[in-house]
């Protein structure tokens, strides 16, 4: 019985020993869900004697882990991000079990800090959430951020997040903009295709150029829009990224030009976008890195 359900048993296997005493074996196979955290499966036994049916429970916590679910909020003092301000990064990992794992702070694919075992809340499913904090700080060419979470010897989870500083403009008549790089918030198969998205605002003239290149061969597949809004203008640019299986070690780059004069750069690797085993980037223990993480 799995709680008040029960569950019907199979393979059961009589045998008798030279006593003539018997002994009985049986499985059942049970699918366990995160809710199952709190049950218990019993099995009973019953014979003529003794006339009391004989039972045996066992937790199903004992063979369940339930993956965390992640991810990175930020908090600043005001509406904007200034270059070198401090931002606190919080790392959420939702309803996981057990309670040890091991959080890792990764700054620009680096890692910069390591909690063994951090504290954890328990919640009322009998499940654990935990709540880290990072103070990390904005640059202009903008950095990115990754909070990993180890559950014993299984692959990691991770979240992202890129912090991106506001350029400052200098001088009468000139703004500021703010840029942002976004990608997919899922990874994709080989051959297909993602979308990379580019967006600024306030830039003083409609003079923009954005460039997309793919290990440092222009992409074709690509769209951008240049449109007002009041003194300023705002830019959109997307572009269409074919992955292929060996671009673990590709790259993305976008430039970005405003009277012909260099204004923002990005370079994003494809691994985080394609789908496969990408754990053994997590081998932080060894002196000699994985270069997909590098």
């Amino acid at each position: 019985m799995k709680g008040r359900h029960k569950h019907p048993a199979s393979a059961q296997h009589l045998v008798i020993n030279d006593k003539g005493d018997y002994s009985i074996t049986s499985k059942v196979w049970v699918t366990l869900a995160r809710q199952d955290i709190l049950l218990g499966i019993t099995c009973k036994v019953t014979h003529r004697v003794p006339k009391e049916p004989r039972r045996k429970t066992m937790n199903l916590s004992q063979g369940l882990q339930v993956v965390p679910t992640l991810k990175i909020t930020t908090k600043t003092s005001g509406t904007h991000i200034h270059v070198h301000q401090r931002v606190n990064l919080t790392c959420h990992a939702s309803h996981f079990y057990p309670s040890h794992l091991r959080l890792t702070w990764m700054e620009n694919r680096h890692k910069v800090q390591t909690v063994e075992s951090p504290q954890v809340t328990r919640n009322p499913d009998g499940t654990y959430s935990l709540e880290h904090t990072w103070l990390a700080e904005a640059a202009l060419e903008g950095r990115e951020f990754a909070c990993w979470v180890v559950q014993d010897e299984q692959p990691p989870v991770q979240a992202n997040i890129t912090l991106w500083a506001q350029e400052p403009r200098l001088g009468k008549g000139r703004s500021t903009h703010s840029s942002s790089l976004q990608g997919p918030l899922q990874r994709s198969e080989p051959g297909t295709s993602i979308q990379l998205t580019y967006m600024s605002s306030g830039f003083p003239s409609c003079q923009v150029t954005v460039t997309w290149l793919k290990k440092n061969l222009e992409l074709l597949k690509w769209q951008t829009q240049v449109h007002a809004n009041g003194d300023t203008y705002n830019v959109t640019s997307r572009v269409l990224v074919p992955l292929r299986a060996d671009d673990a070690l590709s790259f993305v780059q976008c430039h970005v030009d405003h009277k012909s004069i260099p204004v923002f750069q990005k370079t994003i690797t494809l691994n985080r976008y394609l789908r496969g085993d990408t754990s053994e980037c997590f081998k932080m223990d060894k002196e000699e890195k994985d270069p997909r993480c590098s």
